[in-house]
């Protein structure tokens, strides 16, 4: 999705772990393109950044990325780079900010939310604004959890048991007072009430990225990196993801 950093190894070449940020989707020369930019960290060390663009065919279909070293080979790679580094930032510095009922839903959560409650017949978004606003939390962090969790399915089911919309462990349904975790008012009421209770413990104080950490991960492994993201690799493409699903466009 536009503005989001995806992260990720190749089975071929353990510990080279590649970092993508994604531009806004933009219009060149009358076609509609996008640029990347992406850094590769070889074993602990980066790699010169690298500058891609594609363009979409009259099929539909993108043409292969064009990719170069320098930002001349590229529209707006400059721009890229300048999302990237913004995200990154956002991520360690992003503070908790409560409710507001003036938000606006970017673009990608404003659509998959609306496709879901048509697939579903539910009012999900009616049931996120309520717990966020409840729990005083920003609804666009609810929204951006739970497509990260379930792409807004309310019958989602993981590998290791967590289900519904925020994917409720059953230890932690308990804890939150979940008797049914596949109900989709229950599910997201109480995976709101968790998301507060990381961003209240200590250590974490407000930090979003942390107690997104914490959420995924647990907060146990928060604390045993000495309170900043553990070094795993699903959990930093957990925040980075949905990070970038906040501040998309």
């Amino acid at each position: 999705m536009d503005g989001e950093i995806a992260s990720w190894e190749d089975k071929e070449q353990p510990g080279v772990e590649r970092n993508l940020a994604i531009f806004l989707t933009h219009h060149y020369r009358g076609k509609v393109c996008r640029d990347y930019y992406t850094v590769i960290v070889d074993h602990g060390r980066q790699q010169p950044k690298v500058y891609g663009t594609t363009c979409k065919l009259p099929n539909g279909q993108w043409q292969a990325v064009r990719w170069s070293k320098s930002t001349k080979a590229v529209n707006s790679g400059r721009k890229a780079q300048r999302r990237y580094q913004n995200l990154k930032q956002l991520g360690k510095q992003l503070k908790y900010k409560g409710y507001a009922g003036n938000y606006r839903l970017p673009t990608g959560l404003a659509k998959a939310s609306q496709r879901a409650e048509k697939k579903y017949r539910l009012p999900l978004r009616q049931y996120i604004d309520t717990a966020a606003k409840r729990n005083n939390l920003s609804p666009v962090l609810v929204h951006a959890v739970v497509k990260t969790e379930s792409n807004y399915n309310p019958r989602a089911v993981s590998r290791v048991g967590a289900k519904g919309l925020m994917q409720l462990m059953p230890a932690t349904a308990k804890e939150v007072g979940v008797r049914n975790p596949f109900n989709a008012q229950q599910n997201v009421h109480g995976g709101s009430r968790y998301l507060k209770k990381m961003l209240t413990r200590p250590g974490i104080n407000g930090n979003v990225a942390l107690a997104l950490a914490a959420y995924n991960a647990g907060y146990g492994n928060v604390r045993r990196y000495g309170y900043k993201v553990p070094p795993y690799r699903e959990t930093k493409a957990y925040v980075k993801r949905i990070v970038g699903l906040m501040h998309s466009s």
